[in-house]
């Protein structure tokens, strides 16, 4: 009888180590790669968009989400770090290219504006809206509490962390991980 050997602690793998592992189901993988890299990507990205009134935090967590999508599409070698500055900072440019978000006096006239959509654009959203309810209550516990907090009650990060008792970085890649199966759910029905 041979002993298998055990596998390595997360922490001590290559990036090509863990991409590998995420490839092949190990979701903890990402969870490492997020922990590696989310305070320096985060840094760059704040850096980027210093005094432009845009939330770093957003698109290092977007990046975060491509690239969870994107490793999981296709096998094909990547350096890991640059492959993640790169998105950040494609999704840094996007940002600082997209019109300023409205403040509070706007988003009221939009929310009590007079619907300009057709009965069937209404009952197709309608459906839509259904489908991710639906897709959010066969989530994880964990995953689904983590992404009601943070993306629906409006909680920070840090709180969300709290409730949750876990680390900011654990709270992010659940939220990650949460949208990133809406999403392949929402897509697929």
């Amino acid at each position: 009888m041979t002993a298998h050997p055990l596998p390595l602690p997360l922490p001590t793998l290559t990036d090509a180590e863990l991409v590998a592992r995420f490839r092949s189901g190990d979701d903890d993988a990402f969870d490492e790669i997020h922990r590696r890299y989310r305070r320096a990507l985060l840094a760059f990205a704040r850096r980027m968009l210093d005094n432009t009134g845009r939330d770093a935090d957003d698109v290092v967590q977007d990046a975060f989400l491509r690239a969870y999508r994107a490793l999981r599409a296709t096998d094909r070698p990547i350096a890991l770090r640059p492959w993640l500055y790169m998105i950040v900072r494609n999704r840094g440019l996007d940002e600082l290219r997209s019109p300023p978000r409205a403040g509070s006096y706007d988003d009221e006239l939009v929310l009590n504006a007079v619907p300009t959509i057709d009965a069937a654009q209404c009952v197709q959203q309608r459906d839509e809206l259904r489908q991710i309810v639906t897709e959010i209550g066969r989530l994880p516990e964990r995953r689904r509490l983590a992404l009601v907090l943070r993306t629906l009650d409006g909680c920070s990060h840090a709180e969300t962390a709290r409730r949750l008792h876990t680390t900011v970085p654990a709270t992010k890649s659940l939220i990650v991980r949460a949208r990133s199966t809406l999403h392949a759910a929402v897509r697929a029905a």
